[in-house]
């Protein structure tokens, strides 16, 4: 199943924000499902009645610290998540919407404004009525912080004209010290409401690329506001997936909503997609885990008005290399994009290996030669991708900065041998693989973890190789959140020698029979 705490960390930067969690931009994409009001119950005269202008702005201004009705429930996921800590007072705002019932309006709101107290770490859920919290987790209903740093709140909703919602307004209880916040105070809401109308999706797609996700939709919207998709996933015989592991799986809760990655461009004709990377949610060995055979996509615009649910197969991504054709359907290999029809590196890794650090290995057709440099991988995370089968699974292993170095051989056939098992490496844990081409993750040649039970440091052999470049990359095992660490590398050339030819038994391989007396024989 899906973590849904691992989803807000994802989510927090592709489409919302979750408290505890670094926000982006405001979410309310997880907390949304939150159950029946476990509160006490209340009349509808306690509210503040506000009625939306259409095409302008309305606003209310209140001190929640003076209220003295003990709050409702809002859930155990729609700000605070435990239950003491549920109960920061409240204010609830009755907004009758103008229009046409068979027409839908979005009605935007924010906090986010200067009658509203700075500390105030606001939280706003809207309900249709004032009695019962939504159950559903899709579209949102609960909304939290506007952006980074910013904990008042922002959202919006679509609705029907002619009808009335509740917003209560309230505060995160008990908020992190780090924040420096509270929950109530002074605060000024604002509602906008505008015709809004909701997008179409006319097709989409959804590829495994190997762990990562790539995941595409065209459509139209006379709004021009579309944002991203909501999915939900279906396994071989057809029934909706239980993502959450809740025990319940419906459309409206077992949803994973991703924002596009650039905004489709304006007009009634749109195009978006998104990158789901395996770094930041395992989905791609998640739907395999499940066989997940099908996805529903349902594309959702800044009010989060819907489209319709669009049914796809999941299919697999062909995947090609560096200078190889690539299109919609045909994608490049990591640390490439698709420029102009074909792979190209991407800007960062380009970068990278044009800064490759070249080694001369002083070797001649009939004498081998070995050359050791110090070098160091430092901090940060890398942008090389290791195939798991090299760290015994462990897709994690991978994730620090490399050390690139380039290796020119003027030899028409000779052996490459490369190795960390050197007195200067003292103890990192290193990983080694050879490429023939640094940008292009499916040219490994040899990729080595440990060099043994109990040695950490790496060493592999290559054979037979032809003139050309190659490339050493050296990492730490899971180095992201370290230093910077030295390493020796030691590269070894080693001429293969074919009968009758001169030889060095030291630092030569014949290609067949062995070296005596200078000569393969």
């Amino acid at each position: 199943m899906l973590p849904r705490r691992s989803l807000c960390v994802l989510l927090a930067s592709l489409a919302g924000a979750c408290d505890g969690v670094a926000p982006a931009s405001d979410g309310g994409l997880l907390d949304a499902s939150v159950g029946l009001d476990a509160g006490p119950s209340f009349t509808c005269s306690e509210v503040t009645p506000l009625d939306a202008i259409l095409d302008a702005t309305v606003r209310v201004t209140f001190d929640t610290a003076m209220t003295e009705t003990r709050p409702r429930d809002l859930g155990l996921v729609c700000g605070n998540t435990e239950a003491e800590l549920r109960w920061a007072p409240q204010e609830v705002v009755a907004l009758s919407v103008p229009g046409d019932p068979a027409s839908t309006y979005a009605v935007e709101f924010t906090t986010n404004l200067p009658g509203t107290d700075a500390r105030f770490n606001t939280v706003v859920q809207v309900r249709e009525t004032c009695e019962r919290a939504p159950t559903g987790g899709f579209p949102p209903r609960c909304f939290d912080d506007t952006a980074m740093g910013e904990y008042r709140s922002t959202g919006a909703i679509t609705v029907r004209g002619g009808s009335t919602h509740y917003f209560i307004v309230t505060g995160f209880s008990q908020p992190p010290a780090s924040q420096m916040t509270v929950d109530r105070g002074t605060v000024e809401i604002a509602f906008t409401v505008r015709r809004g109308d909701a997008p179409a999706l006319t097709d989409g797609s959804l590829r495994l690329v190997l762990d990562d996700v790539r995941i595409q939709a065209t459509g139209t919207d006379g709004d021009a506001d579309v944002r991203g998709v909501a999915m939900n996933f279906y396994g071989p015989d057809g029934d909706l997936l239980d993502i959450f592991g809740d025990g319940e799986a419906t459309e409206d809760g077992d949803v994973l909503i991703v924002r596009f990655d650039d905004p489709p461009a304006l007009g009634t004709t749109w195009t978006g997609g998104v990158w789901v990377r395996a770094a930041d949610l395992n989905l791609g060995p998640y739907l395999r885990a499940v066989q997940a055979s099908r996805v529903g996509l349902r594309a959702y615009d800044a009010a989060w008005a819907t489209s319709p649910m669009l049914m796809r197969p999941i299919e697999e991504a062909v995947l090609v290399g560096l200078g190889e054709a690539c299109d919609a359907e045909t994608y490049c290999r990591p640390e490439m994009v698709c420029s102009g029809g074909a792979c190209i590196p991407s800007a960062a890794v380009a970068g990278l290996c044009d800064r490759a650090i070249d080694i001369t290995v002083p070797a001649t057709a009939e004498m081998g030669a070995t050359v050791t440099r110090m070098g160091a991988t430092g901090a940060g995370r890398g942008l090389m991708e290791i195939d798991p089968s090299c760290v015994a699974g462990d897709a994690q292993a991978g994730i620090g900065a490399e050390a690139i170095y380039k290796v020119d051989v003027p030899l028409a056939r000779f052996d490459l041998l490369v190795t960390t098992d050197l007195p200067g490496t003292g103890s990192t844990d290193t990983i080694v693989l050879v490429r023939a081409a640094c940008p292009d993750s499916g040219s490994v040649l040899a990729c080595n973890d440990d060099v043994a039970m109990g040695n950490v440091r790496s060493s592999v052999e290559l054979r037979d190789l032809a003139l050309g470049s190659y490339y050493v990359i050296v990492e730490r095992y899971r180095g992201l959140a370290m230093g910077t660490i030295p390493h020796e590398l030691g590269v070894t050339v080693r001429p293969v020698v074919a009968l009758g030819e001169l030889c060095d038994a030291a630092t030569t391989r014949c290609a067949s029979g062995a070296c005596t007396d200078g000569t393969c024989q």
